[in-house]
This record gives C-alpha cells, sequence and structure tokens, in this order.
C-alpha cells in the first residue's frame, strides 16, 4: 500500500473500470477506518464500502456507475487529503 494525494487516488479511482488487467483497487484512510474497495467479478465490477456506510453493490456500466463511484468516494473520504491505494493485477 502506498500514501498518495486525494485528488491522484480518485483519478486512478475514476478510471480503474477501463483497465483491462487490473482485478482490484482498494483506497483507505490514513487510519485505515474507513475504506472503498472496486473488485471485479464476472458481470463487471463489485463496489464495497466500510466505514460510515457498509454496503456491497454491483457497478453499473456508463455514467451511472461514475456517479456511484464518485458518490461513495465523497462519503467515505469527506476530509482527506492523502489516502492508502492497493491495486492488484493479473
Amino acid at each position: 500500500m502506498k500514501l498518495v494525494p486525494l485528488k491522484q487516488a480518485e483519478a486512478k479511482l475514476m478510471n480503474a473500470a477501463a483497465q483491462k488487467k487490473l482485478r482490484s483497487l482498494s483506497l483507505a484512510t490514513f487510519k485505515k477506518d474507513r475504506s472503498l474497495t472496486l473488485e471485479r467479478s464476472e458481470g463487471g465490477w463489485t463496489l464495497t464500502e466500510a466505514g460510515f456506510e457498509n454496503a456491497t453493490a454491483p457497478l453499473p456500466p456508463g455514467a451511472a456507475g461514475k456517479r456511484l463511484l464518485k458518490d461513495a468516494f465523497k462519503r467515505e473520504f469527506p476530509r482527506s487529503n492523502k489516502l492508502y491505494l492497493a491495486e492488484t493485477t493479473d
């Protein structure tokens, strides 16, 4: 896991679905008490939130999926400056 700036982490999350070799992407706060995990599943992508809201949901394709990612990101990391980033590739 590496510590990256908030804007870089948000850009990586928004572009994760377009990457072919990416298997999962996890973002966590400095204290690691809140996190977002995006995992490739059979039908597409699955988003898991742990922190303010604990939920797992499939990610719809297109603009609806981007909106879901952006809302979850803002909800879980409202005052963060840096996030831990971990990614798994094939």
